[in-house]
């Protein structure tokens, strides 16, 4: 096969995929690596790949080397400076050449992120020496990466790596393997793996759900369900913070009780995550749920809120059901606090208001509720009306539908 032959194969092999995930969902998928099964050699080599990323891209950085026309042939040798700051020769043994040169394509898109930015009239500064690394691109499933059984293979590291976790791909029946992420968290490490899935959506019920989200109860659903979902600190943690701020900064002890910290945030992280994900699952196994855009960072500008907000999952939550195919965003500008449904009339609320008091035709209710009712009645309007396009996890604009609203009501729509 002539070179001209190949790359046509290849380019209508790449037409045939893009086209065939078209109709497939993107998913990703994470992966924690079992430390107990790794040998002595996987072991340092999972440490060495993050310690030479990182000499890479400070080298790249250091060194008159484009990283738009480098090649991995660049990388075989390179300098960089020890803890007392004297230059030091070093052969670069763990890294293969795809994963060097991921290093040089993700430096690429930096760059040009950063001109992006600059010609939208942002401030924008250099690409500055990193201090650790942690995260490395594998790009190409079955070269860089590939997953055997209960394990999955990693480009330049002998043996397959047991993680934890892969049953869950178990569920689904055609999958395309994409791009993979090896990442580290200062203690242990994951493989976060994007896939292409069919587009399926199982629904138990065809119901129209709404949730108001909010600092003193979390979640609040149209049906009445409030749902506490904040992850507080552990006692470990706090007791380790305290430890730290009484020792000497760059001393082992020091070090050390800052590696347990690290620990404890990951741990507390992990809770998070767990919480919001299975807070996503129950949610979206409703026909349709509506939710607000409420600006988050507001809230933790207040310092009577920030401290909730900080142990809440919100943000997480609300992220994970906006890729969701079944779920509505309404703008920030909605009234669904202060608008009575029935006579249209709106409500002057302090934040201290729990219940919702019409002036006008004098119906109450709870005030988290009664937004959260609001939202399903505003979407129901606006579908029925036909003209604003509504589509999944894109925000509904205010502006563009309140002409439907002249008169207030909700009901009458």
């Amino acid at each position: 096969m002539s070179r001209l032959d190949k790359n046509r194969a290849i380019s209508e092999a790449g037409k045939a995929t893009r086209a065939r995930h078209r109709n497939m969902v993107c998913k990703t998928f994470k992966f924690k690596v079992d430390r107990s099964s790794l040998s002595c050699a996987q072991k340092e080599a999972l440490k060495m790949y993050f310690i030479e990323a990182k000499r890479i891209y400070n080298y790249i950085i250091a060194s008159d080397i484009d990283p738009f026309k480098a090649s991995y042939k660049d990388f075989k040798t390179i300098t960089y400076l020890d803890k007392n700051r004297n230059p030091v020769k070093y052969n670069i043994r763990y890294l293969k050449s795809s994963i060097i040169d991921e290093i040089s394509v993700m430096m690429r898109e930096s760059i040009i992120g950063l001109s992006a930015s600059k010609k939208t009239g942002n401030k924008v500064g250099v690409l500055r020496f990193k201090s650790e690394c942690n995260s490395i691109r594998l790009r190409q499933y079955g070269v860089t990466h590939s997953i055997k059984g209960s394990r999955i293979k990693i480009q330049g590291i002998k043996k397959p790596i047991r993680v934890g976790g892969l049953k869950q791909l178990d569920g689904y029946k055609n999958i395309d393997y994409t791009t993979a992420n090896l990442l580290y968290d200062g203690y242990d490490y994951y493989i976060s793996l994007t896939c292409f899935i069919d587009k399926e959506h199982k629904i138990t019920n065809n119901k129209i759900i709404g949730l108001d989200f909010g600092c003193s109860t979390t979640i609040t659903t149209s049906d009445g369900e409030r749902i506490d979902i904040e992850v507080e600190e552990s006692e470990r943690l706090k007791g380790l913070q305290a430890k730290l701020a009484h020792q000497i900064r760059g001393s082992n002890g020091y070090y050390k009780t800052r590696s347990k910290i690290r620990k404890e945030y990951n741990r507390m992280n992990n809770k998070k995550n767990d919480t919001a994900n299975k807070i996503v699952h129950r949610l979206s196994e409703y026909g349709t749920v509506v939710i607000q855009d409420d600006q988050f960072r507001e809230w933790h500008e207040d310092e009577h809120l920030s401290k909730t907000v900080q142990h809440s999952v919100l943000g997480r939550v609300k992220a994970k059901l906006r890729r969701k195919d079944n779920v509505f965003v309404l703008d920030q500008w909605f009234p669904t606090t202060k608008r009575c449904p029935s006579c249209g009339a709106d409500a002057v609320m302090d934040l201290s208001q729990r219940t919702f008091v019409c002036p006008e035709c004098g119906e109450t209710g709870d005030r988290d509720v009664h937004a959260a009712k609001n939202m399903i009645g505003f979407y129901k309007a606006i579908q029925s009306a036909g003209t604003v396009d509504l589509k999944p996890g894109k925000k509904i604009f205010y502006d563009k539908c309140k002409d439907l609203f002249k008169d207030g009501k909700l009901s009458r729509l």
